[in-house]
């Protein structure tokens, strides 16, 4: 080992100097020069040393600290480390490592930087990387540990080790600090924000004022809102609940199940069902429909997507009409119930009640009987009957039997009531006879339609979804023209008697034969 201590220079071969007092060098640019003449390459390798060393009280010699340059790495080339070294007390003559920096500029701590009295500053022209390697990244305030970062199978854990102690996110608006984000340890981590919770594409939960919580999407994207159990419920803080969309989607208002409706009689609240079903109930009126602008419709049936069905308003009435072209409606005022078109509009003498096909009612009960019109003005070729009819009312009037309904002996059998009046076939025959066309006079009626029957198959209950349970039907349906009947139409007629006109008919005839009688009569007499 060689030695050099200059300018001047001086050589020393041996491998140490003993020197009692300082050494001093004086130069433009003085230096020490300790050189390794070791031929290698090895980390660690050609390394020099420059050794602290003192004596304690009872004159034994120690080392304190020691300064190390060697090579850094395993090539052929002249990277260096500078390794710094101190002696905790038990280290003797080879002190610990506790500062490296190494051939590309970082400085590797094995201990602790400590500063007791004023701030420590970092002021780099790059970044500031913090590398535990595995280890944490702690907090301290005194001595007594606050917060952690560390990595938990590559997650950032940042953790509040004071119990109860809050997280505070804090800023400064305008030079006034405020608290922006507070995470109360002592509620489980609540989180208060101080203002809104901004997302992308401008969407945001924040106060609407007046204490109002808005969630609002400023962009055209909707808002979505997903749970794994499938349950959505709006309670108060009481923890009350006023609604809730099952695991279903059914929505519930003012209940928590859907067995109400048409699945148990009573219950209270509403039900928008998932399968489109719409049920109320209430001790009350269940139902309220309100127009707020001028007549018309409140509510339009439809069936496979076209409509079917109306219902109005108009003035102080409601009324309900079905959708064909000249379709028509009803229409109960406070002292009468009258027919409509289509649109509301009163209808004249356009409709039926009741039809001849499968729709005829049974009884009509009133206090006094059907008033017809019977104006002159709306009447024209009035005429007293011809012989041709006088004869078919002669022979009608003979035609009146008793009988029974057969759907009446199928339900009651010999219970069966008895009625009276004529046979339409008899009638037709007696108009036939007499020369004339029973189509021409409208006491007779013979209606032709064209019909299909399909079969309904019955519907089991299924509570879940708001189905009740229906029983197996047949599902008629009548056309009077055969262009609009489907394929597979049957052809069916039925004849049908209007008695006030029959009777009126068989009245006249009788009265004019009762006149042509008195004639004759007379004149016998006169002779």
């Amino acid at each position: 080992m060689s030695k050099y201590i200059g300018p001047p220079v001086v050589s020393l071969s041996t491998d140490t100097v003993d020197v009692t007092g300082d050494i001093t060098t004086t130069d433009a640019t003085p230096e020490v020069i300790i050189v390794n003449d070791t031929h290698e390459d090895t980390d660690g390798g050609r390394e020099g040393k420059v050794t602290f060393k003192g004596q304690q009280s009872g004159g034994e010699e120690t080392t304190l600290a020691q300064i190390q340059a060697s090579h850094d790495g395993t090539s052929d080339d002249e990277k260096g480390d500078l390794i710094f070294k101190t002696n905790d007390g038990s280290d003797g003559a080879s002190p610990t490592e506790r500062m490296r920096i190494d051939s590309a500029g970082e400085i590797k701590l094995t201990g602790n930087i400590s500063n007791t009295s004023g701030d420590f500053t970092l002021d780099v022209d790059g970044d500031i990387i913090l590398d535990a390697n595995g280890a944490q990244l702690r907090f301290k305030d005194d001595g007594t540990e606050i917060g952690v970062i560390s990595n938990s199978s590559n997650d950032l854990q940042i953790v509040s080790s004071v119990s109860d102690a809050d997280m505070i996110f804090r800023g400064n608006d305008g030079g006034t600090p405020f608290n922006a984000l507070t995470l109360d340890m002592s509620a489980s981590g609540d989180a208060t924000f101080n203002g809104s919770l901004t997302f992308g594409d401008g969407h945001f939960i924040g106060n609407g004022g007046g204490d109002n919580l808005e969630i609002i999407s400023s962009s055209a994207e909707n808002i979505v809102m997903k749970s794994a159990g499938g349950i959505f419920s709006f309670n108060d803080n009481s923890s009350n609940e006023y609604a809730r969309f099952d695991t279903s989607g059914n929505l519930l208002v003012g209940h928590n199940t859907n067995a109400f409706g048409p699945i148990t009689d009573g219950g209270s609240g509403v039900s928008a069902m998932q399968n489109g079903q719409l049920f109320a109930g209430m001790a009350g009126i269940p139902l309220y429909v309100n127009r707020e602008d001028s007549d018309g419709g409140v509510a339009i049936f439809r069936k496979d997507g076209a409509r079917v069905g109306k219902i109005f308003v108009g003035g102080r009435c409601a009324f309900i009409s079905d959708n064909g072209a000249s379709g028509g409606g009803l229409l109960p005022t406070s002292i009468d119930i009258r027919p409509t078109d289509r649109d509301g509009n009163l209808a004249d003498n356009l409709y039926d009640l009741g039809a001849a096909t499968v729709a005829r009612f049974d009884d009509v009960h009133a206090t006094n009987g059907t008033i017809q019109t019977s104006d002159e003005r709306e009447k024209q070729q009035i005429a007293v009957l011809t012989d041709e009819e006088i004869t078919a009312a002669k022979a009608i009037s003979k035609l009146f039997k008793t009988y029974k309904w057969n759907s009446s002996v199928e339900e009651k059998g010999d219970a069966a009531r008895t009625h009276s009046g004529v046979i339409a076939q008899q009638v037709q025959t007696a108009m036939s006879d007499a020369g004339l066309d029973e189509g021409d006079y409208a006491f007779f009626i013979n209606t032709v339609w064209w019909e299909t029957r399909t079969d309904i198959p019955a519907v089991e209950a299924d509570p879940e979804k708001g189905i009740e349970a229906e029983n197996a039907r047949v599902d008629i349906q009548d056309y009077y023209t055969e262009e609009e009947a489907p394929e597979g139409a049957v052809k069916k007629t039925r004849m049908g008697i209007r008695y006030h006109e029959l009777l009126s008919f068989i009245g006249a005839a009788t009265e004019q034969r009762l006149t042509s009688i008195e004639s004759r009569l007379t004149a016998l007499e006169g002779e």
